[in-house]
């Protein structure tokens, strides 16, 4: 073997190594007390800035508390007081994160990899997004709302609401299947249609999904004044935009 395809070779090698040796995401900024589990951990402990963090890792932010996290990709992700998330994959172009409960706010406008898709999942909706801003809160009935502030955000089912939909369309006799669920304006009242099908929310709208499958969507001014978690973190992107 030729040196120099030997040295291409050692230089590819190490470059591997270091990309699978990233951290999925890195805590940037915690205001209060925020506790760690880790992939395959049985305790909670306590969350400091700069922890590198993996797939399969858990945050939780107590009372009057705050945190920041930024993915490799350069997506941000901020969570309020009692929000609990799960890191569920990453990869150069797809992240995907669990918020079984809380309050998060993503903001991909500053991605350092262009193209990323990133999925964050409640108990009853999944929320897709590419290069926005939005709000998404989880009660606890596992209720969830996704408020748009910048761009676009599709919204679906979530995996257990599409296992319980299947098994109810199979309690039914003859049934052929669902079809294409009509356009949230064509409802004659909120919650009369289930989720069942892939919605496109812009900004300015948002759309509500109880616990078992039934939404209704609206409008809000995404200028108004707001609570102060969303003020918080208007700022923060303002201060981040600028850099």
């Amino acid at each position: 073997m030729k040196p120099s395809m030997t040295a291409a070779m050692v230089l590819a090698g190490c470059i591997a190594a270091a990309l699978a040796a990233e951290p999925a995401a890195r805590i940037t900024r915690i205001d209060g007390v925020a506790s760690l589990m880790r992939k395959d951990g049985d305790k909670w402990r306590q969350a400091k800035p700069n922890t590198p963090l993996s797939v399969g890792d858990q945050l939780y932010t107590e009372s009057e508390s705050f945190i920041e996290i930024r993915y490799h990709t350069g997506a941000i992700l901020r969570m309020d007081e009692k929000t609990k998330i799960i890191l569920e994959s990453s990869s150069e172009k797809s992240l995907a994160t669990k918020s079984p409960l809380g309050k998060i706010w993503v903001n991909m406008k500053k991605l350092t990899t262009q193209g990323t898709e990133f999925q964050v999942s409640t108990p009853t909706a999944t929320a897709a997004i590419r290069g926005t801003i939005y709000k998404l809160t989880t009660d606890q009935d596992s209720s969830s709302t996704v408020d748009v502030y910048d761009g676009k955000v599709a919204v679906g089912p979530s995996d257990r609401l599409k296992q319980e939909q299947k098994k109810e369309e199979a309690q039914q006799p003859g049934s052929e299947g669902v079809g294409e669920v009509p356009g949230p304006e064509e409802i004659p009242g909120p919650y009369e249609v289930s989720l069942e099908t892939w919605l496109t929310i812009v900004a300015g709208q948002r759309i509500a999904i109880r616990n078992d499958g039934k939404f209704a969507q609206g409008d809000f001014d995404p200028d108004a004044t707001e609570e102060a978690f969303v003020k918080k973190n208007k700022e923060l992107d303002t201060e981040m935009m600028k850099k």
